[in-house]
């Protein structure tokens, strides 16, 4: 008599498990993306504040956005700098496809941050109709003398909160 007992039941049982794990498993790797690699698009951004942040030749603008002032008017926040040797000029600028007013000292020279708003701002821009609601994106063009032109799509954000003290 033998002591192992062979049960095609069971073996067919463990067979469709093991399918079964195999094909939820298969598919929930294709599903989460896992297949897109280490230089997957979503994994190469790099943005820590809710504000845009770009790079153009030794230029670094940082935490861009628009603050929607009661008015209509929109005002941009942010800053940027420059780490190249030579100096450069921010010679245009544009909100929502409109000329900003700008309010600064336009020459951008080495590690002399252009600060657009806060305690320690030295430059204002701000376009008269901003045309857009709080929550939707508007493009932002910033145009230097040096480094050529430079498009962001920036986020419009409500005047409450830390951004209330802007006008």
């Amino acid at each position: 008599m033998p002591i192992c007992h062979y049960s095609p039941v069971i073996s067919n049982k463990l067979v469709r498990n093991i399918a079964l794990f195999t094909s939820i498993s298969l598919t929930f790797f294709a599903l989460t993306g896992c297949a897109a690699g280490g230089s997957a698009e979503t994994r190469n951004i790099k943005q820590v504040t809710d504000g845009v942040e770009k790079d153009l030749s030794d230029l670094k603008i940082r935490n861009v956005k628009i603050v929607a002032l009661p008015d209509g008017s929109g005002t941009l926040v942010g800053f940027i700098v420059n780490h190249g040797d030579e100096p450069d000029q921010l010679i245009g600028l544009t909100i929502n496809s409109q000329p900003a007013e700008l309010t600064s000292e336009v020459v951008l020279n080495k590690n002399k941050p252009m600060i657009f708003e806060g305690e320690s701002a030295n430059s204002k821009a701000k376009v008269a109709t901003l045309g857009e609601k709080p929550g939707y994106r508007v493009p932002v063009v910033l145009v230097f003398a040096k480094s050529g032109k430079i498009e962001m799509s920036a986020i419009i954000v409500k005047n409450e909160g830390i951004y209330s003290s802007i006008l």
